[in-house]
């Protein structure tokens, strides 16, 4: 798996901190002459609103005088007591904040703003501080919160049909559908903005989408592919004058130079884009970009420079309390003393590197430090057997010295005593070479074995990240969180911790069945009708018998392989929590049949039922379409209000 991969949480644009309509910079210069003319004129609160408008545009050309302007807004509001002007001038202040990677102070700031505004006459406000904040928490790793926030604006935006804005959040929600790597769902997300963008003709954000679909490359691998929209990206923003937002191009130039074994090309483009991001003063880009130019200096072999770079990210990201950039760099820098063979720091750096992934619940990283482990061991190992072969070499000449002289004693004289000799001689050398051929064997099986072992712990180690990672991960982000948050009451507390405790019975949930799923390469229909009994033995205690869930079925002899029986299983399961949660039933029925050479499953619930064209689908039932999809499973959902639900699964 390339570097690029395994050191990107995210690089996709972040599109939601940038005005919806964005225009080119020359565009933006006029409309701050036009208003600066204006302030002669005005006076009041229409000078502070006009304050704030010249600061807004100032953003992508001066962000000294972006400040300036904003913070004036911003105190007049206070002053002249405008409660809406107040709003927008502290969303403002939330996205320099932002831009500038003080994400603390940007969600301060912005939740401030929202706390302020007036969704009744002002819900376009609301709209985008949803906007905004789904920005930082995404730039924070609380995937949670940045979906949530994503989808309230996209919302939002769809209530007044603002084509720019559902454009602009399908971008943003297709880079934190492909950080929870719901692939499938993020290029969907594109293939929507896409769509939107090219109806309203806004170069702007095409372009960024041509950087959003390079990035998916590069995680793909796919570097060729990556470097030709990353390079049309670079020209598209050139040509409407974006050039710091070039910067982002670059950076995928780069990756994928890297990728290809360009390392010239990537050192120049990786560069380019760190001088940009400089400018602009994103701290969490430059933090990124060092660690990759560490990298490429690493393969390069200048190994003192690389090592230098590498430190100088690892600080910047322990200053901004960015943990999972910390485990990132940390494991650059590891691998970097390695090559130098600076085993002691390369350790250090590695210990590091765990600490932070442990703080992140996250397991993959785990199979490095099990790699460095198993090359010291298998280091020790080879040292031995170079030692013993050198011993049977050493034993095999003292062997042949002592034959040979005793064949030379011996002469012609004795002729017989000659060939006993011999004989003798070629049996002891039989003798020898059966007994090295032994040890080899025993050497080769030892280490299959090892190998064998090594592969068990690397599925495990992945089944455990793919299944139990990313609800560790959510845990992390809800204590995260509630940890800013614990002034805020008991009623924010307890909301969190009950957020907690089901995400952590979902997470043993998911542990037990990927255990089950794992002992087995084979799973039968009786297997998924025993666990579905068993789900429904738990619900009725949980719920103290006041919901029950019936299963039917007849025998059968099917068999499925693992990975569609786990999907069916887990789709089943989905159906079954929703209908408890959701339907107010009394009944949930799960009835398993065999027709057609098929196995058909239903689930049914006679609850409330919903009209499916007026709330459509929400994201759980995006993703067990998914995986209905990759198992090949037939997947039917219907439902009236007053009549419950259905949903019906061949396979």
């Amino acid at each position: 798996m390339p570097l690029a991969k395994h050191l990107r949480l995210f690089l996709a644009l972040t599109l939601s901190v940038w005005c919806v309509d964005a225009v080119a910079q020359n565009q933006q210069q006029i409309e701050i002459e036009v208003y600066k003319d204006s302030l002669s004129i005005k006076t009041g609160l229409e000078k502070a609103k006009a304050y704030g408008e010249i600061g807004y545009r100032y953003r992508y050309i001066n962000r000294d005088s972006a400040w300036h302007y904003t913070l004036m807004a911003n105190e007049m509001a206070e002053e002249y007591k405008d409660v809406n002007l107040q709003s927008r001038t502290l969303m403002n202040i939330g996205i320099l904040h932002l831009e500038e990677g003080s994400f603390d102070k940007s969600e301060a700031s912005l939740k401030s703003a929202l706390a302020l505004v007036d969704t009744a006459k002002w819900p376009k406000m609301e709209t985008y501080i949803s906007h905004n904040l789904g920005a930082v928490y995404e730039k924070t790793g609380a995937m949670d919160s940045a979906i949530h926030y994503s989808l309230r604006a996209l919302s939002g935006y769809e209530i007044v049909q603002d084509t720019q804005g559902m454009a602009s959040m399908h971008l943003n929600l297709a880079n934190q559908y492909r950080v929870i790597k719901e692939y499938d769902l993020s290029v969907e997300a594109n293939k929507k903005a896409r769509s939107l963008y090219e109806k309203i003709g806004n170069e702007f954000y095409l372009a960024a989408i041509e950087n959003n679909l390079a990035l998916l490359n590069n995680e793909f691998e796919r570097y060729e592919e990556a470097l030709v929209y990353a390079e049309k990206s670079l020209k598209m923003f050139n040509k409407i004058g974006q050039r710091l937002v070039t910067g982002y191009s670059y950076t995928n130039i780069g990756v994928a130079q890297k990728g290809l074994g360009n390392l010239d090309e990537a050192e120049e483009a990786l560069k380019k884009a760190l001088a940009l991001q400089q400018e602009r003063g994103d701290k969490y880009e430059e933090i990124f970009l060092k660690m990759h130019l560490a990298d490429v200096l690493n393969r390069r072999g200048n190994y003192a420079e690389a090592a230098s770079l590498g430190v100088e990210a690892y600080q910047g990201a322990v200053n901004d309390d960015i943990l999972t950039f910390q485990q990132k760099t940390a494991l650059t820098l590891s691998k970097i003393y390695e090559n130098q063979r600076n085993y002691k720091d390369a350790l250090t750096y590695m210990q590091k590197s765990t600490a932070a992934q442990d703080s992140l619940f996250m397991t993959e990283k785990a199979k490095e430090v099990l790699k460095l482990k198993e090359q010291y061991e298998t280091e020790q190992k080879e040292n031995e057997i170079l030692r013993q072969r050198n011993e049977l070499i050493e034993s095999e000449l003292t062997l042949k010295r002592r034959n040979n002289l005793l064949i030379a004693g011996g002469g012609l004289v004795v002729l017989l005593v000659v060939v006993g000799i011999s004989l003798i001689r070629v049996q002891r050398l039989k003798a020898e070479r059966i007994k090295n051929e032994t040890a080899l064997e025993k050497a080769l099986t030892e280490a299959k074995a090892q190998e064998n072992l090594k592969e068990q712990r690397i599925r495990i180690a992945r089944d455990l990240h793919d299944n139990i990672g990313s609800q560790l991960t959510y845990i992390t982000s809800i204590t995260d969180t509630t940890r800013k948050g614990i002034n805020k009451g008991e009623v924010f507390l307890a909301e969190k911790l009950m957020q907690m405790k089901q995400f952590t019975l979902v997470t043993i949930s998911e542990l037990r069945d990927t255990i089950w799923a794992m002992n087995k390469d084979e799973i039968s229909l009786e297997d998924i009708q025993e666990r579905t009994q068993q789900l429904a033995a738990t619900i009725h205690d949980a719920t103290d018998d006041n919901i029950r869930v019936r299963t039917e079925s007849e025998p059968s002899d099917k068999v499925l392989n693992a990975f569609v029986g786990m999907n069916l299983f887990r789709i089943i399961q989905e159906c079954i929590n929703n209908a408890v949660k959701h339907s107010e039933t009394k009944e949930v029925l799960v009835s398993f049949k065999d027709i057609d050479k098929k196995i058909e499953i239903v689930v049914q619930d006679f609850g409330k039922g919903f009209d499916t064209e007026v709330q459509g689908a929400g994201n759980g039932l995006y993703i067990m379409k998914n995986r209905a999809e990759k198992a090949g499973i037939d997947f039917n959902l219907s439902s009236a209000v007053g009549e419950g639900t259905k949903v019906e699964l061949r396979v």
